[in-house]
């Protein structure tokens, strides 16, 4: 998997980290898709893995085609996944738009925020 560190640019939060690093993958990759992330700020990181511990958003992220880990700063951290060639998205995947900056995500990696916005339900998929 390809590291690469971006500056922070005095960032005020995982939103804009978010962008960032969205944008820089959208640069490398043709069609990017976040698989995973982590925020050492409050020590969130999707997917949620139960009884997981440690680094295991980050085993996640390798272990399901994570192709590019974009840190943004010291605190912030994405896995991202090359989607060209897929006839179909993943029926798992769900199109966000921050401030007008339009990424998909696996349901798994949305954070809550995302799911309030979206209606995310736990039972899985989205609701009305």
């Amino acid at each position: 998997m390809q590291r690469v560190a971006l500056p922070d640019n005095d960032l005020t939060g995982f939103s804009q980290a978010r962008r960032a690093a969205v944008d820089k993958a959208s640069e490398m990759l043709g069609r990017s898709v976040i698989v995973a992330w982590k925020d050492d700020t409050n020590g969130q990181s999707a997917p949620a893995i139960p009884g997981g511990k440690g680094d295991r958003w980050h085993d996640y992220g390798e272990s399901n085609e994570g192709v590019l880990e974009l840190q943004v700063g010291d605190s912030y951290h994405f896995i991202f996944t090359e989607t060209d060639g897929f006839e179909e998205p993943d029926i798992n995947l769900v199109s966000l738009d921050d401030n007008g900056t339009k990424f998909l995500c696996l349901n798994d990696a949305c954070t809550e925020e995302d799911k309030q916005k979206l209606g995310y339900f736990s039972g899985g998929g989205l609701g009305g």
